[in-house]
């Protein structure tokens, strides 16, 4: 049983992504840090879709989001601290030249016919 079967009726994506990490997170801990960050993405984005005092910071990069005073304010000390920590470890598990080898090689090409 999962630690995070509790999100599964209400964020079955968030869900998804969290437990992907929990399972891989002795046999491959570069993806569990990956998935991670992914859950993250997706409970930050839901929260400020459906929160109304959180406010939009200037850039819509993870670390932005989470660093805007409000989200601070109404996530708390202990989540934040959680959700950096998530955020940097994602970060360094795809280093920089994956992500822009993915963006620039891979994603253009997704709507390409062949």
């Amino acid at each position: 049983m999962s630690h995070f079967s509790f999100l599964q009726r209400e964020w079955p994506a968030v869900f998804e992504a969290a437990g992907k990490a929990e399972a891989a997170v002795y046999t491959d801990p570069r993806t569990a840090c990956f998935y991670a960050r992914r859950a993250l993405e997706l409970a930050v984005a839901w929260a400020y879709k459906h929160d109304a005092a959180l406010k939009l910071p200037y850039q819509d990069n993870l670390s932005a989001l989470i660093h805007e005073p409000s989200f601070k304010q109404a996530a708390g000390e202990a989540v934040f601290s959680k959700a950096r920590v998530i955020n940097t470890l994602g970060n360094r598990a795809v280093p920089a030249t994956a992500r822009s080898l993915w963006t620039t090689r891979w994603l253009p090409c997704a709507n390409c016919s062949m």
